[in-house]
């Protein structure tokens, strides 16, 4: 039984691999605005679009504080993204093309977001479930899928 561990123990250091990812630091809103004298006009502005929001919706805006973000594609061909890499969940979730809110289009202030197109993509199994993750900052709601990321 000894033997059998040892030899377990060996074959899984033989195989180990280190897996790295290269990220890149993503400067922070908040820090930018102060620097500049702008930080509390922007806070004003930001409430007053959300006061007038005819949904209930939460849109994509800028964050406030510093965040990282990872290169990845997914799909077959793949379609590249820079994505916000989430430490707080294990969820990984992207806006795809049939999205028709402004925050995912653009407009009123609010930039065009990269979106993924799944007719395009291969490999993409839709799961036939709805899922649903609720934030500290908003919601956000779709269907499940599969599909090739790296």
């Amino acid at each position: 039984m000894f033997k059998l561990v040892v030899l377990a123990t060996v074959v899984a250091v033989l195989n180990a691999a280190v897996y790295q990812h290269v990220v890149h630091r993503a400067p922070s809103l908040r820090a930018r605005l102060i620097r500049e004298g702008t930080w509390q006009k922007h806070l004003v502005e930001a409430y007053a679009r959300r006061v007038n929001l005819k949904t209930g919706s939460q849109p994509f805006l800028d964050y406030y504080d510093d965040f990282y973000l990872g290169n990845i594609t997914i799909g077959t061909p793949p379609q590249s993204f820079s994505l916000v890499l989430d430490t707080g969940s294990s969820n990984l979730w992207v806006i795809n093309s049939l999205c028709q809110y402004v925050a995912c289009q653009g407009g009123n202030g609010v930039p065009k977001k990269h979106l993924f197109n799944e007719g395009n993509s291969r490999t993409l199994k839709l799961l036939g479930r709805h899922f649903s993750i609720e934030y500290g900052s908003g919601e956000c709601d779709g269907v499940l899928a599969s599909d090739t990321v790296s």
